[in-house]
C-alpha cells in the first residue's frame, strides 16, 4: 500500500526542510507550506492526505487550521506538532480533534510513528 501524501504547514522554514527531509527519506511524498491560509486556499486542488501542522504560526494557528480543515476535508488526518512544554499533551490534542501530536523537536522514528498511528482507511 502505497505512502499517503503529507502536507506540512509551519512557519520555521528550518522546520519544514527539515521535516520533509525525514518524510521523504522514509518514502513519502511531501508538499510544505509556510503559511496556513496558503494552504487552505490550494486545498482544492491538492490529493487528499495527512497534515502535519504547527501549532503557533503568526497568522493561523493549529487549532484555527484544524477547525477549518475539519469543515473542507473531514477525512484528512491532522497530527499538531508544538514546541511548548506546557499542559498540551497528546490526549488533549485528540480532544481537540487532532490525530497525533508531536513535540518538537522529534525524532523520525516518533514522526513516523505519529503517522503510522493515523487511521489507515482512505483519505478523500
Amino acid at each position: 500500500m502505497p505512502h499517503p501524501k503529507i502536507y506540512v504547514i509551519d512557519d520555521d522554514q528550518a522546520m519544514l526542510d527539515s521535516t520533509a527531509f525525514l518524510l521523504r527519506a522514509s518514502g513519502f511524498e511531501c508538499d510544505c507550506f509556510s503559511d496556513p491560509s496558503a494552504f487552505l486556499e490550494a486545498i482544492g486542488s491538492l490529493v487528499p492526505g495527512y497534515v502535519l501542522t504547527d501549532l503557533r504560526m503568526p497568522a493561523m494557528n493549529g487549532y484555527d487550521l484544524q477547525q477549518s480543515l475539519s469543515k473542507i476535508a473531514p477525512a484528512w488526518p491532522i497530527i499538531l506538532m508544538t514546541s511548548e512544554n506546557g499542559r498540551l499533551n497528546a490526549r488533549a490534542a485528540v480532544e481537540r480533534g487532532f490525530m497525533g501530536f508531536l513535540r518538537k523537536p522529534f525524532s523520525a522514528d516518533s514522526l513516523l510513528a505519529a503517522i503510522a498511528a493515523c487511521s489507515p482507511g482512505d483519505v478523500h
